[in-house]
């Protein structure tokens, strides 16, 4: 008996052993190389060129001088900095207890609530089918649009920044200004258009396509660039729709070249928002590495909250790669290459959460596989968006030479295409009505599978 019972201690001291040398192992286990490169790409120095567009996009809708705004998002600041530093403290000391009280005192921008306004469901939501919803009913969209005068005399001033960033400290729960606004005036170009001021129309729609890409490309996060991306998107699409309603030789505002130019491989990539959204992400890791002094519950399990086992699995800078391993994907030269070839965007690797340096950091690893898969799906979508802009390039060829190739068919016309309108993994073809250009879509969103542009009239092959 004595025999057994020391065979049976032995055993457990040895399964002891293996463990702690296991914890031992991952704790010090370095960073793999992939780690580092993704580190290393999404902390460059990112690229904020001109003003910050934060102040006119927080009071898009607020009466007052740019000066009168200016010092309202200024004292908003102020307040909001002073209320942060007290919840995070409070977090902190109570290992994540009563946040959803603090949340309630979190200040607010002065006549924010005010200047929201309800939208008008006569107004356009995105640019599909904009043209034909305000051709249908152009005094209801006139009226929709009158309590928007605010937004839609701000536009210009907002077109004038070059970037966006928000002033506030960043985490996951920092409060973004409205951005539904931006789409109020496709419904104003779109009746411009219908009352017979297209070139007004035209020049709208181009500003407001650059917004959109100064989002995209030089936003704080994912969500802007995305918002960006949709709102570039939904400029481009009624763009596309006025300029097929209009002769092929209506000369085209110069702003639209820059605005509508085709997305590099890096604006495609989604890479500029991941990085801001990495240090946001980046920032949510320290504020859990200091709450391991108090212990926190993890999904409801106990045995987290103490402040010692919280400590003993977690480890903030292995989390912070683990991150990095999935966000830096987009950056990485393999992939922004594949995206320059119209390759659809690889997956955005999950790390395992069996591997041995999840050992001694468990609540990194859990923490950062349940955010991982949700970045999978925004690359290709915005891959669709630069294929869209590809598409409208084409007709914007195709209607500068259509007197020169009047003999030849449309369809070998398309193989004259400059080569940085052309794609071999996705070939731009006439759709099998005539009546617009189309290719592949990556995203299948909201299952459509291709990517349109409609045609000229002058330029459908029925018309020839």
């Amino acid at each position: 008996m004595g025999k057994v019972l020391l065979r049976v201690v032995g055993g457990l001291v040895g399964l002891l052993l293996v463990a702690v040398m296991i914890l031992l192992a991952s704790r010090l286990w370095p960073l793999s190389a992939a780690q580092k490169r993704a580190l290393a790409v999404l902390e460059a120095p990112r690229d904020l060129p001109g003003s910050n567009a934060y102040a006119t996009l927080a009071t898009l809708a607020m009466e007052g001088t740019s000066a009168q705004r200016q010092a309202r998002v200024d004292a908003y600041v102020t307040d909001y900095a002073r209320w942060y530093h007290g919840f995070r403290a409070r977090m902190i000391e109570s290992g994540g207890e009563g946040g959803a009280d603090a949340m309630q005192a979190m200040p607010q921008l002065a006549g924010a609530a005010e200047a929201a306004l309800p939208r008008d469901p006569a107004l356009c939501r995105n640019g599909t089918g904009c043209l034909a919803q305000v051709r249908a009913q152009p005094q209801a969209v006139a009226d929709a649009l009158l309590p928007q005068a605010t937004v839609l005399a701000r536009m210009d001033e907002l077109a004038a920044h070059g970037h966006y960033l928000s002033p506030l400290p960043l985490d996951a729960a920092t409060p973004v200004p409205a951005l539904q606004p931006l789409f109020v005036p496709l419904s104003a170009h779109a009746l411009a258009h219908v009352q017979g001021d297209s070139p007004r129309a035209l020049a709208g729609l181009c500003r407001d396509a650059g917004i959109g890409r100064m989002l995209l490309d030089h936003g704080e996060n994912l969500l802007t660039g995305m918002v960006g991306g949709a709102m570039l998107t939904a400029n481009a699409e009624l763009f596309a729709d006025v300029l097929a309603e209009l002769p092929v030789d209506t000369p085209l505002p110069t702003s639209c070249a820059t605005a509508l130019a085709p997305l590099s491989p890096r604006q495609a990539s989604n890479c500029a928002s991941l990085q801001g959204e990495f240090a946001m992400i980046r920032d949510g890791y320290m504020l859990t590495g200091e709450m391991t002094r108090t212990g926190f519950d993890l999904a409801g399990e106990e045995w987290w909250a103490t402040p010692a086992t919280a400590k003993f699995f977690y480890n903030r800078d292995k989390s912070v790669a683990r991150s990095a391993e999935t966000l830096g994907h987009a950056c990485l030269p393999d992939t922004l290459q594949a995206i320059a070839e119209d390759m659809p965007m690889p997956a955005m690797p999950v790390p395992s959460v069996w591997r041995l340096e999840c050992a001694a950091n468990a609540v990194g690893c859990i923490l950062s596989n349940i955010a991982g898969p949700a970045y999978s799906r925004y690359g290709q979508r915005q891959q669709d968006v630069a294929a869209q802009l590809r598409l409208l390039q084409a007709v914007v060829w195709l209607r500068q030479h259509a007197t020169a190739d009047a003999a030849m068919p449309l369809a070998e016309r398309l193989h004259e295409l400059p080569a940085g309108l052309r794609s071999r993994h996705r070939p731009i073809s006439v759709a099998a009505d005539g009546s617009a250009l189309e290719t592949a879509s990556y995203a299948r969103h909201k299952g459509v599978d291709t990517v349109r542009v409609p045609l000229p009239q002058a330029l459908r092959p029925e018309s020839q």
